[in-house]
């Protein structure tokens, strides 16, 4: 009884720390006038995709752990599958938020016609539409599916031979892939990028302030951690909670929901990262305690 509660509130408070942290995000990102542009748009996305995720184990998950429910199980493929397609969609927000930061720096001439805000909404709306297909052939009309697993209170695959082929590929191995390049261009964008500031530094004949070492490093350090953390999620749920001892009920469930509570952390990485959306979001408070 005590694994069902510590499963279940462990559920709950990441879950709603998720979802506060993600809200503050996107109005934080609505306050700011430098997001208004295309980095705006996806990071604002990514958010959103965080939101729902939390959302569903808040509202759909943390039940179900509470109460056993034939019926909330029987269609819990079809949720599985909704958490799949906003797992890909970001995923793939992180590449294209890497894709902006890289053509920033090294396509300058091109990037106002690339990353026109137009242009960013027609690649977040194709971001969507692709990532409902690739999920609902590959896990929905292959039999393939994300269910919930009453035994270890998360969701889990179908255990056949099939799946679990289709699943390496369709999943580990193409989000790992989309990881990868995700960092590397980070970090290419970040070496660029501090190149750059140390021509223009040292022709003016300054020195580099401690406070643009402190923000070079930062953004190194975000990237890096965000990075990582999406691939040990990935890791825990293929490698780790599948060897975890079935009496070590609650490592089990963290091993297999490890890849939602990254997403639930990225509102709050991101502002904490962030030192523009901080302003933003402790401007707002000051002005909603003035106002009340």
């Amino acid at each position: 009884m005590y694994q069902q509660f510590v499963v279940s509130a462990i559920t709950f408070i990441v879950s709603l720390i998720g979802i506060l942290s993600n809200i503050v995000l996107v109005l934080a990102i609505r306050k700011t006038y430098s997001m208004n542009g295309s980095f705006g748009i996806i990071t604002k996305n990514q958010a959103i995709c965080n939101i729902l995720t939390c959302a569903i184990f808040l509202v759909y998950v943390f039940p179900l752990q509470v109460r056993y429910s034939p019926p909330m199980i029987h269609i819990s493929h079809y949720v599985g599958n909704t958490c799949m397609t906003i797992y890909e969609i970001s995923n793939l927000s992180h590449l294209l938020i890497a894709l902006n930061r890289f053509c920033v720096l090294f396509f300058q001439h091109r990037y106002e016609q690339l990353f026109s805000n137009p242009n960013t909404v027609i690649m977040r709306n194709y971001l969507w539409i692709t990532c409902i297909i690739f999920c609902a052939v590959c896990y929905e009309f292959s039999k393939c599916f994300l269910k919930y697993n009453p035994n270890h209170w998360s969701f889990e695959f179908e255990n056949s031979d099939f799946c679990d082929s289709l699943i390496w590929y369709s999943d580990f191995l193409f989000n790992t892939g989309i990881d990868i390049i995700t960092l590397f261009l980070n970090l290419l964008t970040a070496y660029k990028g501090r190149k750059q500031s140390r021509v223009l530094i040292n022709a003016a004949g300054l020195k580099v302030s401690a406070i643009q070492r402190r923000r070079e490093w930062n953004f190194v350090k975000q990237t890096c951690f965000q990075g990582l953390s999406i691939f040990t999620g990935q890791v825990a749920f293929y490698f780790v909670a599948p060897v975890i001892d079935a009496d070590w009920v609650i490592a089990q469930f963290i091993a297999a929901t490890f890849w939602v509570f990254i997403h639930a952390a990225e509102g709050g990485i991101i502002l904490a990262s962030n030192g523009e959306l901080r302003a933003a979001f402790k401007k707002g408070i000051s002005q909603f305690i003035h106002f009340t």
